[in-house]
C-alpha cells in the first residue's frame, strides 16, 4: 500500500522550465523508480533497525519559498561559517545569505541550478553517475525532485586552503514539508579542498531533508568532507554521500549527527584507482526518543587501497543508535588494508544500539578487521572526579567529552574542528564550562 508520504512526494513532481532535456528525462525515470521502490521498511536488510513509519504517515508538501529572518537566525554562530559559502533555504539558493568569495581561475563554485543553466556540459558527465536510482528510494526521490544545490569544480592541481561551506536550512513553519538538496563536487587530478555541509532547521514542525552528495576525486586529489547535521527536533534527515576515487586519491569524510527525530547518514565509496585511501569517521549523539542511523559501504575494486572507519555513538534516554558498515574487497584487489570500528556509550538503561560491522573479502592477500563495543560511563572515574570536588554534571560532561573528543580531533581543518567541538560540547552536561576550560 502506498503511504501518505510516497503519494505526496510523487504529487510534488514539477519539471523546471528550461532544464536540459537529458535532466528532464532523468527526473521522469527517477520518479517512476521511486514509485516502484517505495520507502524502505524494516524488511529491507539495510534498514532492518530503522523504522520510517513516522515519515510514511506525513502528508509532505513542497517547501515554501525561502522566507525572512527565521532562516538567518537558524544559521547563526557557531554554525555560520566564514569564507566562501552557499546558503540554501528550503532547498533554494539564497544569495543574500551567501558569500561566494574569490576563487582561483578555472575553479567553479555555484548553485547547481545556475550551473545546469549556464554550463550543463560540465555537470552532465557526473550528475547521477555515482548516486544511481536503481535500488535507493531516497536517491530516486532526490533526483526527481531536487530544485537546487551546489556545484564545485576544482581544476587539476588547484589547492584551496580555506574551507568551502554549503549550508542547508529548513524554515518551513508548522506544515510537514520536504526539500531535496543536491551537491556535486568534481576534484581534478592533484586538487585539494575542504568542503563542509551544514544541515539545520527549526523545531516548529516535522519536515524531511533528503540530501544527496556526489564527490569525484581524480588521481592524487584530496578532499576533506564534513557533514554537520543539527536538524530540528521533529525532522527526518537522510543524507547519502557517494564517492569515486582515482589512483592515489584521499577522502576524509566526517559525519556529526546531532539533531532530528530520525536521521540516517550514508557513505558509499568506490576505490577505483590503486593507492586510493578513504577515512570515514562519525559521531552520533541522541537522547529522548531519537533514532540515529549510520550506514557505510566501501568497495575496493583495485589493489593497494586502504579504508579506515571509526564511528562513535552517545545515547541517552530511550534513544536508539544504528551502525551498519560493509567493506567489500573484490577479486584481484590484493594488498587491501581495511579496518572498521564502532564504539558506543549508553548513558541510560533504556538506550539501545544495534551495531553490525561487516567484511566481504574475495581476495587472499589482505589485512582486514572490524570490531564493535558497547559500554557505560566508568563509575570509578566518575567517583574519582567527584571526590576531587568536581560537580556531578561537570564530571559526567568531562567523561563523555573524553569519549567524543577523538572524533572531533580527526577533523583536520581548524575552523571546522572548532565548529564541531562547539556543537558537540553544547549537548554535554555543563558543556559551556568545558568550552571555557579548553
Amino acid at each position: 500500500m502506498t503511504s501518505a508520504a510516497e503519494k505526496a512526494l510523487a504529487a510534488s513532481f514539477a519539471p523546471a522550465r528550461g532544464e536540459p532535456a537529458w535532466l528532464a528525462e532523468a527526473r521522469r525515470g527517477a520518479l517512476e523508480r521511486f514509485a516502484a521502490l517505495g520507502l524502505p521498511t524494516t524488511r529491507h536488510e539495510d534498514w532492518r533497525f530503522t523504522s520510517l513509519a513516522p515519515l510514511a504517515a506525513l502528508d509532505l508538501r513542497r517547501a515554501p519559498e525561502a522566507g525572512g529572518g527565521a532562516a538567518a537566525a537558524l544559521l547563526s554562530r557557531p554554525l555560520a561559517p566564514e569564507g566562501a559559502r552557499l546558503v540554501f533555504v528550503n532547498g533554494r539558493y539564497r544569495p543574500d545569505l551567501s558569500r561566494r568569495g574569490a576563487l582561483p581561475r578555472d575553479a567553479v563554485l555555484s548553485p547547481l541550478g545556475e550551473a545546469l543553466r549556464d554550463a550543463p556540459d560540465e555537470v552532465r558527465p557526473h550528475l547521477g553517475r555515482l548516486a544511481r536510482t536503481d535500488d535507493h528510494a531516497f536517491v530516486a526521490a532526490n533526483t526527481a525532485l531536487f530544485e537546487d544545490g551546489a556545484f564545485l569544480r576544482l581544476p587539476a592541481g588547484l589547492q584551496l586552503d580555506a574551507p568551502i561551506a554549503l549550508a542547508f536550512v529548513s524554515d518551513a513553519g508548522v506544515a510537514a514539508t520536504a526539500s531535496h538538496p543536491r551537491t556535486l563536487v568534481v576534484a581534478g587530478e592533484g586538487a585539494r579542498a575542504t568542503v563542509e555541509e551544514i544541515f539545520v532547521g527549526g523545531d516548529a514542525g516535522a519536515y524531511l531533508t533528503n540530501a544527496v552528495t556526489e564527490i569525484v576525486l581524480g588521481a592524487g586529489a584530496q578532499v576533506e568532507h564534513l557533514r554537520l547535521q543539527a536538524e530540528g527536533g521533529a525532522a527526518v534527515h537522510v543524507s547519502v554521500l557517494h564517492a569515486e576515487q582515482g589512483a592515489g586519491s584521499a577522502l576524509a569524510a566526517h559525519t556529526f549527527a546531532l539533531g532530528g527525530k530520525i536521521s540516517r547518514a550514508e557513505i558509499r565509496a568506490r576505490l577505483a584507482g590503486e593507492g586510493a585511501r578513504v577515512a570515514a569517521n562519525g559521531l552520533y549523539m541522541a537522547g529522548g526518543d531519537q533514532l540515529v542511523d549510520n550506514f557505510s559501504w566501501v568497495e575496493h575494486a583495485v589493489p593497494s587501497c586502504s579504508t579506515s572507519e571509526s564511528y562513535k555513538g552517545i545515547l541517552d534516554g530511550k534513544a536508539r543508535g544504528v551502525f551498519s558498515g560493509r567493506i567489500r574487497v573484490l577479486p584481484g584487489a590484493q594488498k587491501t588494508n581495511a579496518y572498521q570500528m564502532n564504539s558506543n556509550l549508553l548513558l541510560s538503561d533504556d538506550a539501545v544500539v544495534d551495531t553490525k560491522p561487516q567484511l566481504e573479502i574475495f581476495a587472499d592477500d589482505v589485512k582486514c578487521g572490524h570490531g564493535g563495543t558497547v559500554g557505560q560511563l566508568d563509575e570509578a572515574a566518575l567517583f574519582y572526579l567527584r571526590s576531587r570536588g568536581v560537580g556531578e554534571a561537570e564530571a559526567r560532561g568531562l567523561l563523555i567529552w573524553a569519549f567524543a573528543s577523538e572524533m572531533v580531533g580527526l577533523v583536520a581543518a581548524p575552523s571546522l574542528r572548532a565548529r564541531a567541538k562547539s556543537l558537540v560540547a553544547a549537548r554535554l552536561p555543563a558543556g559551556a564550562a568545558l568550552l571555557e576550560a579548553a
